[in-house]
């Protein structure tokens, strides 16, 4: 990534918090996530520990190690070489194109919504009645705001975002684009007992007449406190009642679906993919990787994992980890796949031994038969 000027390693250890192991004057510009092909001009970032063995031929001009390594090249050290890599790129990201302050002449604003001190709304966004936006919050093109929505200070949306009615936003949320805050959760209701229902309950008459679904109006909000992002695409649905809650600090990512009434505690992750069904219960700094799965009316303890594509059926202890659909503990998950992998050759021993047992059988009963015919 080329920098916009020339920076000495001293200017940069400023930014990021770093400490100048040597070579303070050094000048470089341009930075390399990949030290494998960083050449001359570039500060080259060892974050992997298993690159640090080709540090010895590193070619970039200076290089971001963490402590405790050593090398000749002017460098920087770091304890948390991830900080300093966000603190650089915080300090040199280029403008994004959000909105400028005021409202652009094709959007719609409604004339009881209220707008704080330099709050900025882009083209072709629409703000619903009565709807409340805090002191420079930043409105990106294509926004639908709906009514009686109450977002706070310093927020930004992207673009295309959507926000439904009555939801209640926090100061410094993010929603990246296509984001989808406060639709209708999922709930329907038949008027007769309905198949799903009677096979639930151990039931096999089941029934061809028509007993359709019935929408349960979903009366309740969405509420996304102080710090939260929601990434591109994801859907947070309303509440049936009350709310649903997404706590202060934590981060949503791309394509997530999470259905009414859950309540996510702070600063937990909710990576891609992942689907959290309805009255679901995060505690705080809980971690959903990729692809997970929750079952409605699920826990999960404070600092809790969730590993990638597991699958939750049952409660998470506090500090559990779990893999696996059904998910159990990982250590547990892994003994029994090991034994899995086993299992055609477990298979073919127990027809080996299968055989061998009615072979012995066999020779057991025709001594059997031959020893009363020896006696006589």
């Amino acid at each position: 990534m080329d920098l916009p000027k020339e920076f000495s390693l001293a200017e940069i250890a400023a930014v990021a918090g770093a400490r100048v192991g040597s070579g303070g004057d050094t000048k470089v510009k341009r930075i390399s996530v990949s030290p494998v092909h960083a050449s001359e001009g570039d500060l080259a970032l060892f974050f992997d520990p298993k690159l640090l063995p080709s540090l010895a031929e590193c070619k970039a001009t200076a290089v971001l190690i963490p402590e405790g390594v050593e090398t000749k090249l002017p460098h920087l050290v770091v304890k948390r070489p991830q900080l300093a890599l966000a603190r650089m790129l915080a300090a040199v990201q280029p403008k994004r194109f959000i909105a400028e302050p005021g409202v652009h002449p094709t959007a719609i604003v409604h004339s009881t919504a209220e707008l704080g001190e330099g709050v900025a709304i882009g083209p072709l966004c629409v703000v619903g009645p009565k709807t409340k936006i805090g002191a420079r919050t930043q409105i990106g093109s294509g926004c639908l705001i709906g009514g009686g929505v109450q977002i706070g200070e310093d927020c930004t949306f992207h673009q295309g975002a959507l926000v439904a009615d009555y939801i209640k936003i926090g100061n410094r949320v993010i929603l990246q684009q296509g984001a989808s805050i406060g639709a209708d959760g999922f709930g329907y209701v038949t008027e007769r007992p309905s198949n799903l229902e009677l096979r639930m309950n151990g039931i096999k008459e089941l029934s061809n007449d028509v007993n359709p679904h019935l929408k349960i109006p979903q009366i309740g909000i969405v509420v996304l406190e102080d710090d939260v992002e929601v990434g591109s695409n994801a859907t947070i649905d309303r509440a049936t009642i009350g709310a649903t809650t997404i706590g202060t600090g934590s981060k949503i990512d791309n394509l997530v679906m999470i259905a009414h009434n859950s309540r996510i505690g702070r600063e937990c992750l909710v990576i891609a993919g992942t689907a959290i069904a309805g009255s679901c219960v995060l505690g705080d700094r809980v971690v959903l990787a990729g692809q997970s799965g929750m079952k409605d009316h699920t826990r999960m303890g404070n600092d809790s994992i969730a590993q990638g594509q597991a699958g939750l059926m049952h409660d998470v202890e506090e500090g559990g980890v779990v893999l696996g659909t059904p998910a159990l503990p990982t250590r547990d998950f892994m003994e029994s796949f090991a034994l899995t992998k086993k299992l055609p050759q477990m298979s073919r021993k127990m027809k080996d031994m299968q055989k061998r047992i009615e072979q012995l059988e066999k020779s057991l009963l025709e001594r059997q038969l031959e020893t009363p015919t020896k006696a006589k």
